[in-house]
């Protein structure tokens, strides 16, 4: 592909959060160019779920209605365009663990703040020929995220709009408000690299917390689970009596390969929550890019405020992506800004030193 010699702005990432970046970029008309390559991405190996409801307190996350509210928009919006459909609601069920938790969950699903979020009472479930209560989060789905992933790349680079290459640091050149990358002029260079920021010298200063997951994809004609069952893990009907069951979070492993040891931990507590035969299918492992504190780091360079930074997302990117993306483009044209839980300014006294 040619590229121009000059845009308003690269994107640095071809997964969820820069594709995100692009679109919204793409709604305000503003020239730009995606740089991605073909490295795994986390993108390309997560369910895909979301879930507004912190189950320790049992009550919403950070601007979870908002962020609903952004998210079903942007999706439907995508969707449209791409004439497909990547977005399902599906109700999460919370396998309650004993009677104090069923109680608690009654008590929070009347309050005024949990209870657009949660029905309030528990229903019966049988699991192994026990009968267990479990409760229902509402306004929860899943969006299809390796294919929305695979056609929103492709709607780019149709476009003009995505190059497949690797992307050097090296080639940067910063000329007071201006930057160059190779030949090529832009206003900002916005990096959204996933986990592999720790390889950006710009950015691997901010205390990434990185998460390896397993996912496993099963087949069982005896399941029969119609909703997201939740308990330690997941269990997600994708159809078929296919469902994807996970995730693992291991701080230690950063490989890309599945792990046997996640492998084990899945099944085990698959296992504990569900009364089926079954075959595994697939197993994938991913590297989140969460942050030491969960609140993404977005935002401006403490030096170079033409070096811009859309990343750790974590678990909740899809949750989280479409506002914060919408807000992130919103600064940057200069009609926003960014929210102080999630802009990188939290980190400069503590982690941020200049060569």
């Amino acid at each position: 592909m040619s590229l121009k010699s000059s845009y308003d702005y690269i994107i640095v990432g071809g997964g969820l959060a820069g594709l995100l970046l692009g679109w919204e970029l793409k709604k305000r008309n503003k020239p730009f160019v995606i740089f991605s390559n073909d490295q795994p991405a986390s993108s390309s190996v997560a369910a895909g779920t979301w879930n507004p409801i912190a189950f320790r307190q049992m009550i919403p996350t950070w601007r979870a209605q908002e962020m609903i509210d952004k998210m079903l928009e942007v999706y439907s919006e995508i969707e449209t365009v791409l004439d497909t459909q990547l977005l399902k609601m599906i109700d999460v069920e919370k396998v309650l663990a004993n009677e104090q938790e069923i109680d608690f969950w009654k008590t929070q699903a009347v309050t005024d703040i949990s209870k657009d979020f949660l029905k309030s009472e528990p229903h019966v479930i049988n699991i192994k020929g026990e009968e267990r209560y479990a409760g229902i989060v509402k306004q929860t789905g899943r969006l299809d995220l390796p294919e929305f992933v695979t056609l929103l790349r492709k709607y780019f680079a149709d476009l003009g709009l995505l190059v497949n290459e690797d992307f050097d640091y090296n080639n940067i050149s910063i000329k007071g408000e201006a930057v160059n990358y190779k030949d090529i002029q832009t206003d900002k260079i916005l990096f959204a690299e996933g986990t592999y920021t720790s390889n950006n010298p710009y950015f691997n200063w901010l205390p990434f917390k990185s998460t390896k997951g397993d996912v496993l994809t099963i087949k069982s004609a005896d399941l029969k689970v119609d909703k997201i069952r939740k308990k330690n893990i997941f269990i997600l009907p994708i159809g078929n009596d296919v469902y994807k069951v996970g995730a693992t979070y291991d701080w230690g492993d950063k490989s890309w390969e599945p792990s046997e040891k996640g492998k084990a931990e899945i099944l085990e507590k698959f296992e504990k929550i569900s009364d089926c035969t079954y075959e595994i299918i697939d197993h994938k492992a991913g590297i989140r890019p969460a942050s030491h504190d969960r609140r993404p780091f977005i935002g401006e360079h403490p030096k170079h405020k033409n070096l811009l930074i859309f990343n750790g997302l974590g678990s909740k990117g899809v949750f989280l992506g479409p506002l914060l993306a919408q807000e992130f483009c919103s600064f940057l044209i200069g009609g926003g800004e960014i929210h102080p839980e999630v802009s990188i300014i939290r980190c400069f006294k503590k982690y941020w030193k200049e060569a």
